[in-house]
């Protein structure tokens, strides 16, 4: 009789193992241990009134492994709290190039730019050339913010330069020159676009002598043929020149290719 109730007890807690293999949920366990301990009891009154005392006995043994083995079933099955989210790593803080300093490591912003004016004199076919270098300086008195534009809407000019025709009845003049640029918006979505212009004084040119006040005005366009270097972008542009000799007047149609240089 004892090996008979020691084999159902080993088997309903073999059942209970299972369950807990095959899923059983926390509450199902429980009650599942209950239904066994009131089975238990019930054959603990009856054994008493048959005054089976040695079954009584075993009864309660049976029924204190059992409470004791569903206190250590319930401890092992306390759950566990999921392991918090790992934080991902902030994202690599990208330290952009600085811009680089210049051709000479100056930072200094120049111009060149090759003119032509076809002033239609008889004396050359091929107009009046000359070159200009050009100084290129911030909106240091803040304008283009006074009227609303972003910082770099405006530039100035200052710069030096010469013109010159081979032959007789042809301008030869170096001219000062001071004037401006204002960025318009980019020209079809692609290209950047501009209008430059200034006024010009010839120091020294035909008679020997200083000439007169001229000007010009031009539309531009710029692109950047990632040349490096310190070579920015290339401006094309057209307008309108004048440069006054002290005795030649040179004045027309002017084309322009203006490369920026940074030094």
């Amino acid at each position: 009789m004892k090996k008979f109730i020691i084999f159902v007890v080993v088997m309903a807690f073999m059942a209970s193992v299972a369950s807990i293999a095959f899923g059983r949920t926390m509450e199902e366990e429980k009650q599942a241990v209950r239904n066994y301990l009131k089975v238990i009891d019930v054959k603990i009154i009856k054994a008493r009134k048959n005054s089976q005392n040695a079954k009584v006995t075993a009864l309660k043994a049976q029924k204190t492994a059992t409470l004791a083995r569903w206190a250590k079933l319930q401890a092992s099955m306390v759950a566990v709290p999921p392991p918090a989210a790992s934080v991902p790593p902030p994202a690599p803080v990208v330290v952009k190039p600085a811009a680089p300093a210049g051709l000479f490591g100056r930072g200094i912003h120049t111009s060149l730019a090759y003119q032509y004016i076809n002033d239609g004199k008889n004396s050359s076919i091929y107009g009046s050339s000359g070159l200009m270098a050009n100084l290129i300086l911030d909106d240091f008195i803040g304008l283009g913010t006074k009227l609303g534009w972003t910082p770099d809407t405006v530039k100035y000019k200052l710069g030096m330069g010469g013109f010159y025709v081979y032959g007789l009845g042809g301008i030869k003049a170096i001219p000062i020159y001071a004037g401006g640029i204002l960025y318009l918006p980019q020209w079809l979505g692609v290209q950047d676009s501009y209008l430059t212009g200034g006024l010009n004084y010839v120091v020294y040119g035909n008679g020997l002598t200083s000439g007169k006040i001229g000007g010009d005005i031009y539309f531009g366009i710029s692109t950047d043929f990632g040349l490096g270097f310190g070579l920015g972008k290339t401006g094309f542009e057209i307008g309108y020149n004048v440069v006054r000799s002290n005795t030649i007047t040179s004045k027309g149609i002017s084309l322009s290719v203006n490369q920026l240089l940074n030094l």
